[in-house]
């Protein structure tokens, strides 16, 4: 319980200091340098999945999954329309460096699936959220805080009310301290901050946001909720699988950067594709 309550302190102390950072970021930057942040946050999020799953046999492929990664993020976002061919492309890459430069036979093929997997997990997936920028208009900014206040949300209610009432654990083989009560109220979190934040970005932009009904908040809450949920018990069996606690260091009293955003990879592109559908962007 003790380390519980000392690891809430620096994780306060990085909220209190990057928050800040990171909405000014969102709100006033131009959509192509908030791309510019997030392709940072695939690349080093690529790196840690690596670095977890084979960089110690093979240093060279975890730089040249990187590289690819942030490569096929770029198509993505600024030629959409080229992205399947990248994708096939950056497949057959990954496939011939390791053909010629593997270290180990009976190896190779983890590490080549490692490689493929870090560049679609920690690099595609996370691409969505500047999506959310790019194609969400005056809206766009309001998209990224919303998704965001959804996946937050979601940890504050779980860790709470996890403490206060967890009983039965959720799953135990792949993240002990997980409960049953502590998703649900994540669960309840997402949908409550989902209401406030709108109530509170109609107040502040009135203009530059159509009002989602109680249903449809419902429905961009709670699945984004669960797949965000998944994507946190995702990214624990891969660390647990080899034997890691933190993906890094790099920020501090979170660990690395899969530790802290591994929710919303999963929960983003669901956003996205909601957001198209409410707005008739099919």
């Amino acid at each position: 319980m003790s380390k519980k309550k000392s690891d809430l302190i620096p994780r306060l102390i990085t909220a209190i200091v990057a928050l800040p950072l990171l909405i000014s970021l969102i709100v006033y930057a131009p959509a192509w340098l908030f791309f510019a942040f997030i392709a940072l946050v695939g690349a080093i999020s690529i790196w840690e999945f690596c670095g977890i799953t084979f960089s110690a046999e093979h240093p060279g492929g975890r730089l040249i999954a990187m590289l690819l990664g942030v490569g096929l993020m770029n198509v993505l976002y600024f030629a959409e329309s080229f992205f399947v061919p990248a994708l096939a492309a950056t497949t057959l890459a990954i496939f011939l460096y390791f053909l010629f430069a593997f270290k180990e036979q009976a190896r190779v093929t983890h590490q080549i699936g490692s490689a493929i997997t870090a560049i679609l997990y920690g690099g595609v997936l996370i691409t969505f959220i500047a999506l959310l920028g790019r194609d969400g208009g005056d809206a766009g900014p309001m998209w990224i805080l919303m998704t965001l206040a959804i996946v937050w949300a979601s940890d504050t209610g779980a860790y709470f009310s996890g403490r206060a009432f967890g009983k039965h654990k959720l799953y135990p083989s792949v993240s002990p301290n997980k409960s049953v009560e502590g998703a649900i109220g994540g669960v309840l979190a997402s949908v409550i901050f989902a209401l406030a934040f709108q109530a509170l970005y109609n107040t502040l932009a009135p203009d530059t946001w159509n009002t989602l009904s109680i249903l449809q908040i419902l429905a961009l809450a709670i699945p984004a909720n669960i797949l965000g949920q998944t994507g946190d018990l995702a990214e624990s069996l891969v660390k647990r699988a080899h034997d890691v606690k933190d993906s890094g260091t790099i920020i501090y009293g979170h660990g690395g950067i899969l530790d802290r955003i591994d929710a919303l990879f999963f929960a983003s592109p669901w956003v996205y594709y909601f957001m198209k559908f409410t707005s008739g962007g099919f």
